[in-house]
């Protein structure tokens, strides 16, 4: 015989398991915003890993250049005979600070990692292959000697991405 109370436990067990299926069939909010968060993490760092570094050595090479032409200016406010040579020499793309005909500083990049192309002297804005040493001389007001009003252009990866003015001034961007 059965028992109403055993009849009772049942069903309810019953009713447990079903809401139990129903809840467990599906994500939550919460859970799905979660998997999304780490799939975009995730994505981002690949993404990264997979564009290959040319990006990131560009913006190295934009900022240790910017650094460079600055504190070559800096130098020439307190001192003479300053000057910066851009060279080539095939695979490096040298800058080179010169203070009294000896060199003070020097940084190197490597034309497989980020393409450097420059203006010439007195030629406007556009940017070239460096196929020969671009000297810029610094005067003792900080300034560029021989450029022409639009100032001095460097390219990195094709774009213009640094202009030295004619008053000696580097920034980001291209030259006016």
């Amino acid at each position: 015989m059965v028992c109403t109370d055993d009849l009772k436990i049942a069903l309810v067990v019953i009713r447990i398991r079903s809401k139990w299926k129903a809840r467990v069939s599906g994500f939550t909010v919460v859970e799905l915003i979660a998997v999304l968060v780490v799939v975009g993490l995730i994505a981002s760092v690949a993404s990264s890993r997979l564009a290959g570094g040319r990006f990131y050595d560009a913006l190295v090479a934009k900022d240790t250049t910017l650094s460079l032409i600055k504190r070559t200016q800096q130098i020439a406010l307190s001192e003479e005979n300053i000057s910066l040579t851009i060279g080539a020499d095939g695979s490096n793309t040298i800058f080179s600070q010169i203070v009294s005909g000896a060199v003070r500083a020097t940084r190197s990049f490597p034309t497989n990692e980020v393409a450097i192309t420059a203006g010439s002297v007195g030629s406007g804005t556009t940017c070239g292959s460096i196929s020969s040493t671009i000297t810029l001389n610094f005067d003792s007001a900080g300034e560029i000697e021989a450029v022409d009003d639009d100032g001095f252009p460097i390219c990195l990866n094709g774009e213009s991405s640094l202009c030295i003015s004619p008053a000696g001034f580097a920034h980001q961007g291209a030259c006016l």
